[in-house]
């Protein structure tokens, strides 16, 4: 569940069109960042890139009311200092099954908020 507060005020600070499309390239870069996670469980590749896939993904989280999703995040960047293989296979896994569902809850709490808008028009 997103930290509906967080969302809330990014609708005061920008408007709700503003927000709406900050959540729509929020949506985008998660899922860019999310198939670089699912390449690296499926086929490896450079640790670097994964922690700063992990670290990005931690921020963009927690600035869009994923809360669960950033922690999941921290996580995984963890796991990669710690260069523990089969941790940071674990760790990303986990990123993987909870940041996707947490940053859809996000944006379908948006949308709501831009529904109800709609209605008090």
């Amino acid at each position: 569940m997103p930290n509906m507060e967080i969302i809330q005020q990014l609708v005061k600070d920008v408007g709700l069109e503003g927000a709406q499309k900050l959540i729509g390239m929020f949506q985008d870069d998660v899922i860019k960042r999310i198939q670089i996670i699912q390449d690296h469980v499926d086929q490896g590749g450079d640790l670097k890139d994964l922690h700063l896939q992990a670290h990005s993904l931690k921020g963009l989280c927690r600035t869009y009311g994923a809360i669960q999703g950033g922690e999941a995040a921290m996580e995984l960047q963890a796991a990669c200092d710690s260069e523990d293989k089969n941790l940071i296979q674990e760790k990303a896994l986990a990123a993987l099954n909870i940041i996707p569902v947490d940053m859809k809850a996000a944006v379908n709490f948006m949308n709501t908020l831009a529904s109800s808008a709609e209605h008090e028009k």
